[in-house]
Order: C-alpha cells, then structure tokens, then sequence
C-alpha cells in the first residue's frame, strides 16, 4: 500500500531523505503546480511525486530549500520518470536548473500510439485506463496562498499516484501492440533542453499577417522577437508586453515617427515613449529595406503549385485512413510540415521516410504519389504493376 504524505516537505533534510528512499525505483511520476497568469516564467508552487511505495508533495514556496537531491533524482539514467504532457513542467526544471529529466516518458505522446487522440486530457486518459475518476475541482486553484488546503494536496497527490496505474496500463498496451520501440523514439526528442527553450526569434511563427509586403514580414519578424525578450526582461507575458494585434498592426502600418507611433490603437502607453519608442521605430525603420527573403516560406509562399496542392491533400487522407486502420492517432504519424516536405522532396530525412513512420504510411505514402496506390471506398489498394 502507498504512503501518501499529506503534508508538504517544507525542509531540506526531509527532502533529501525523501529523494534518498525514491533512489532505489524503477520509475517515479512527477507532476507540478505553478501559476503563471501575470508573468512570463511560471512561479513554482508545489511539486508533487510518487514512487512505487510513497507520494509526497514539495512545497516550493519555501525559502532557500536545497532542491539538489531532487534535480539528481531526475538526473539518474536508473530511474525513469513519468510525467503527462510535461513540456511546461520540464519548462521550469529547464529555467531553475537547466535540467531535463532523463530517461522520460510522456504518457499523453504514449497514449497516441494506443488510439488515443492527440492531447488527450489526463482525466480522460486516467478514467478509460484505470477508472478513476478525477476530481477537477481544485484545478484551477491559487497554488501561491498558503496554507494549502487538504482538497488541494489530495488533488495534487491523486495526480501522480493515478499517474504510475495509467503508465502501466499503457506499457502493457504498447508491449501487446509491438509499439514501445515508436514511444521510445519519440521520448528520445523531449530529452533536448532546446526543446523547452523560447528562441525569440522565432516568436513570428505564430502571429498572422495579411500582406505580402517584405517590409512588413520584416518588421512582424523583428517586432516579435523584440517583445519576446521584452517579456523575458520584465518577467510579464508577452500579451502584457503588447497584444499580438497591435504587433501585427504596427508590421502593417510602419510608423516611422514617434507621433505616428503613439496613435496606434492599442499600444501601451510607455512603448511610445522614449527608449522603447526609440528601439520600435529604429525596427520599423530597418524592415523598411528588406527584400523578398522576408517573405515567410509558408501558406501561399510554400512554393507548391497546383499539382502539388492536390498531391498534399491526398496525403492527408491516406494518412487519416492509414491512422484509423492502426489505431493511432493521425498527428503521431505525421504533420501537415511533414507532408508538406514530403510532397515537395525538401528534406529528404524527414520523419515520415525513416524508422516506424516509414514503415506505417512512409512507403504508402511514395506509392500513392507514384500512382502504385490508390484510395478507394475500401481504404488504400496497392496496384498491380
């Protein structure tokens, strides 16, 4: 039977001893609480673990707790650690630490490989694999006030203890399927701590534009990344910072005085003023000679012509078929980026020619843009040659 211990750890022997009994397990489950809705690096709250015999909490708020048992804890290759959608937990391990921890089994890309479907919830995960039903209650509860309340720290417990059932109920799918090596190789991503770091610029990606203007993909690239190191600076979030339609206006408008600048709609009143009024028009000013290598190489600019547009969609849906035949979710097998160089040959390494992928829809895939395969009311025939 699992010791749980209601109480949080609030010192650092008791954590030290606490990490010294997990020392011995094969696995751990990790889970944290964090709020993060007024800055930009989530504020830690609390970190919640189990092991096969014990589950405790860690109140994160305490003063000058040495937290170096626990980041060797998720250091040791001996122990594997379990989390569920952990990228924001890994997030702040990655910013307090620079520590990510290894081995690593995300239970949400697992349960895509057993005909989950993308971003399942973990109440949903652990209702279908165990029949617990998870109490969401405290969900969305203030994790900095203290003292926490026993319904919080039962609520935070239950989601690493639930958490080691639906591991194991997954494990045992994906050893009855002959999928573990797939999981396997997609945990091998999540171990690089790029992956969990914000590269300013890139920040663009996200945003919409609407013009074909270099100038303005020049200034939405540069406006971007200079709110994203912003928010970084001030530890507040980048919408905080300025909005992402406003960033988007200014890439459209290019105001290139601070007069013009300051009667935009919707920007704050201090970034038109002085130094950061300064640094916006200097972007502005700067986009204004950018050429066509601004333009971003998506949507109308894919470079796919008519032919290659139709190729795509077929992919799409001998990939939606392929996955439902598998019992696998769609997005484990491939994504819209890796249809697209599959279809345009841009990187003839990417993932749908290699490894399991290939071997599930890859070589089906090259048959139907080849005319060796077909999609019928039956699925996808291959054609005698």
């Amino acid at each position: 039977m699992t010791q749980e211990i209601l109480t949080p750890i609030t010192t650092s022997a008791d954590l030290a001893a606490f990490c010294q009994r997990l020392g011995n397990e094969a696995f751990i489950t990790v889970d944290t609480e964090f709020m993060r809705e007024r800055t930009y690096y989530p504020q830690l709250c609390l970190v919640q673990i189990a092991g096969e015999h014990e589950a405790a909490t860690v109140d994160a708020m305490v003063p000058d707790l040495d937290w170096t048992p626990f980041y060797d804890l998720l250091r040791n290759q001996n122990i594997l650690k379990i989390f569920h959608s952990p990228r924001q937990d890994i997030e702040i391990f990655v910013n307090l630490a620079g520590v990510v921890p290894q081995p690593l089994f995300d239970t949400q890309i697992a349960a895509m490989a057993v005909g989950f479907p993308e971003q399942v919830s973990y109440a949903r995960l652990a209702e279908a694999l165990t029949g617990t039903v998870i109490n969401k209650q405290e969900q969305y509860t203030d994790w900095s006030v203290r003292p926490l309340r026993p319904a919080q720290l039962t609520y935070a417990l239950q989601d690493v203890t639930v958490l080691r059932d639906v591991y194991t109920a997954i494990l045992d799918k994906l050893e009855k399927a002959e999928r573990l090596h797939w999981v396997n190789e997609e945990m091998a991503v999540l171990n690089d701590i790029e992956h969990y770091r914000v590269n300013p610029d890139h920040t663009w990606e996200k945003l919409r534009l609407r013009s074909n203007k270099p100038a303005s993909w020049a200034a939405l690239r540069a406006l971007a990344a200079w709110r994203e190191r912003e928010a970084m600076r001030v530890n507040r979030p980048r919408q905080m910072v300025l909005k992402d339609d406003v960033v988007s206006q200014l890439a459209m408008s290019l105001p290139s005085n601070q007069d013009a600048l300051s009667k935009t709609r919707g920007l704050p009143n201090h970034l038109g003023q002085n130094k950061h009024a300064e640094n916006l028009l200097k972007i502005m000013a700067d986009a204004k000679t950018a050429g066509k290598e601004a333009l971003p190489p998506r949507g109308e600019n894919t470079g796919m012509n008519a032919a290659q547009e139709d190729q795509l969609e077929l992919l799409k849906l001998g990939l939606k078929i392929t996955a439902r035949q598998k019992g696998i979710a769609p997005k484990m097998i491939a994504n819209n980026e890796d249809l697209e160089q599959f279809v345009l040959k841009t990187d003839l390494a990417c993932r749908l020619r290699s490894g399991w992928r290939w071997e599930i829809y890859g070589l089906i895939a090259e048959k139907l843009l080849t005319a060796e395969a077909a999609i019928t009311a039956k699925g996808i025939v291959l054609l005698d040659q």
